[in-house]
């Protein structure tokens, strides 16, 4: 691939919203004497924050997904679509499926988090040729439809493989959309640590409550096998299951992991406070779960680092504030011990997200 060496050149791996943010801010400030370069397996954003909306029915695939198109002619960077094979931040470069070894200048790491499948085989044998996994989002909507035409055929055993939050979420939303006409049900299977018990005395108890509104069968144990009819249970137990859904292990990629940068104990990568990789400062990487609003901050640091400057803190800390939706236009907020639920939280929720989902776009 041929970069002119003329110009300094901004490489933006993956569309989370910080890397979005920073083609937003490239489009309205200009891109100077930089070229950027945006590379993703797919020309598409969805967002994530959505996706439980969309299969419980309440949005449309194209409410949650915006083509890129527009927004990279904007900036006026490049996009190549490809996955990443490798990354070698002594040489600059990024591998690329497409055969390619993509120099850059500056790299700024944005990706969507994976679910490995190798590890999700050999934890649970039959989970690649059974489960559907809810990563990459891109396979998953697409998936998605076929299960609940499926329900509108005949009563289905659902289970979702998953602990936290967003596992939570994706089984009220996935009961509430295949419940009719058959009566489908869920099980959510939350491994043996209780479910949510990080989160808030109020936000635990509300969840909890809601999956019993929902008739969604809650299990603290984990899932360590599975064929196209039963899952198997670490205590013994054989559940019967019809479509697992694969919700828990997301995960660095393996060319991230793989890259020779400093990590912690869980396998993350460590950045300072301006987002920098400790060892090699031209890498850049928006941490799991970081604030959607950092991307302005994140450009100001790239541009920093490709022409001078100085830096800025870019704090990581996540919002206290936690809202889940819950089914048939319901969510619960929290905030500290702090909190609430009903329809009126849902239409704040979904004001909310569709705002920030706008804003992504509008230059």
């Amino acid at each position: 691939m041929t970069v002119n060496p003329s110009r300094k050149h901004l490489v933006l791996l993956g569309v989370g919203r910080a890397n979005l943010q920073v083609l937003k801010g490239l489009a309205k400030h200009g891109a100077g004497e930089l070229h950027a370069t945006l590379v993703a397996p797919h020309p598409y954003y969805i967002d994530s924050a959505m996706l439980p909306g969309y299969v419980a029915g309440q949005y449309a695939l194209d409410d949650i997904r915006v083509p890129l198109d527009g927004l990279v002619e904007a900036s006026g960077a490049t996009f190549v679509p490809a996955h990443v094979h490798a990354l070698d931040p002594t040489t600059r470069r990024v591998q690329l499926s497409s055969g390619d070894a993509l120099p850059y200048d500056v790299l700024s790491i944005d990706t969507e988090p994976v679910i490995d499948r190798e590890q999700a085989e050999a934890t649970m044998p039959g989970a690649r040729r059974n489960a559907l996994f809810v990563r990459p989002l891109e396979t998953f909507v697409q998936l998605w439809p076929q299960l609940k035409s499926l329900s509108q055929e005949r009563a289905l055993q659902v289970s979702v493989i998953g602990h936290g939050i967003a596992a939570a979420e994706l089984a009220m939303a996935a009961a509430q959309a295949l419940a009719r006409p058959h009566g489908t049900r869920v099980t959510l299977i939350a491994g043996e640590a209780p479910l949510l018990g990080e989160e808030s005395p109020g936000l635990r108890r509300r969840v909890l409550n809601r999956l019993k509104q929902l008739h969604i069968t809650l299990l603290q144990d984990r899932c360590v096998g599975m064929d196209g009819q039963v899952l198997q249970l670490q205590s013994g137990a054989s559940l019967v299951c019809d479509a697992p859904l694969l919700a828990a292990g997301d995960n660095s990629p393996d060319w991230l992991r793989q890259a020779g940068l400093l990590h912690d104990d869980s396998g993350l990568p460590m950045v300072n406070e301006r987002l920098q990789s400790e060892h090699h400062r031209q890498v850049f990487i928006v941490p799991e779960g970081a604030s959607a609003e950092i991307g302005p901050m994140l450009e100001a640091n790239l541009r920093t680092a490709l022409f001078g400057g100085s830096f800025k803190k870019i704090p990581l800390t996540t919002s206290r504030l936690h809202v889940v939706g819950s089914g048939e236009g319901y969510a619960i907020a929290a905030w500290g011990p702090l909190s609430l639920e009903g329809s009126e939280v849902w239409q704040w929720k979904d004001r909310r997200d569709r705002r920030q989902f706008q804003a992504l776009f509008k230059i």
